[in-house]
């Protein structure tokens, strides 16, 4: 389909938009003709390499954006539960999981409760944006709560040190969720993605990488963990002391509402995923 560029909207936290497709009679107007429902749940905060903050009017606030495209699903792509979606939407900031091949999901009856269990890991290109993704969104948490990405990084530097220097130790590979530091600096931020992309599995309460008890993690393994734990580095350099040209730093000026007030009228979102 043609999808005719919408260049620039203003809307507000909670108000929602429905977009459709067709622009004439002779497309259908029900629930048919819907290709994305979209409602504005907070303000971006803006980080190097990600901005999403804009002038508004002259002498207006700083006003928050973001960018998104709807496309046509390729021939023989689903997403990777193995659904298949009526638009793909392309966004650089928040963006969405990447699809997959169909013939790479199992849609036998053995797999009804877990459709994508037998689909093939990240590829190295998609755990590499993965990781940059989560670690963007460790920039982002700080920017909204100063310290709190920062307090994630670092703690998530810890983990994966650890595991690189024990790498015949499983227990430096599994983290209770229950546990309150995890929950409040790994498990409820971005510092989950770059597990989750590395890997770790949620089990029984317990984020776990493979392979178990008694078994090494082989030498391309280690080599992830390893290269995560620069992306991670990189993010703490850039929270600390801003970007190699100083046109940025931490101070930046964020998008009004980016602190978390005015989330649809329900006050602050600070404890709340960004």
């Amino acid at each position: 389909h043609d999808f005719v560029p919408i260049r620039w909207k203003t809307t507000y936290i909670g108000h929602p938009w429905t977009f459709r497709k067709g622009r004439d009679d002779r497309q259908p107007t029900g629930e048919e003709s819907v290709l994305l429902k979209y409602v504005p749940f907070r303000i971006i905060p803006t980080v190097p390499g990600a901005e999403t903050a804009q002038h508004g009017s002259f002498n207006g606030p700083i006003v928050g954006i973001q960018r998104f495209t709807l496309k046509d699903v390729p021939d023989g792509f689903v997403l990777r539960e193995g659904l298949s979606p009526v638009c793909y939407v392309e966004d650089s900031i928040m963006p969405e999981p990447p699809l997959t091949r169909t013939s790479e999901v199992d849609t036998s009856s053995n797999n009804n409760n877990n459709p994508w269990a037998s689909v093939k890991p990240f590829s190295p290109t998609e755990m590499t944006d993965a990781i940059r993704w989560s670690c963007l969104q460790m920039q982002r948490e700080d920017a909204a709560n100063p310290g709190r990405g920062l307090t994630s990084a670092k703690r998530l530097l810890q983990y994966l040190r650890n595991i690189c220097l024990h790498p015949d130790e499983p227990k430096y590979r599994k983290l209770r969720t229950g546990n309150r530091i995890c929950m409040e600096t790994i498990y409820n931020t971005g510092a989950r993605g770059v597990l989750l992309a590395l890997g770790f599995e949620e089990h029984l309460g317990y984020l776990e990488m493979g392979p178990g008890e008694g078994k090494t993690l082989s030498y391309e393994r280690i080599k992830d963990v390893s290269d995560a734990m620069e992306a991670v580095s990189k993010s703490v350099n850039l929270i600390e002391n801003g970007d190699d040209t100083n046109v940025h730093d931490r101070h930046v000026i964020q998008p009004e509402g980016a602190d978390g007030f005015g989330r649809a009228g329900f006050g602050h979102a600070d404890g709340m995923n960004i």
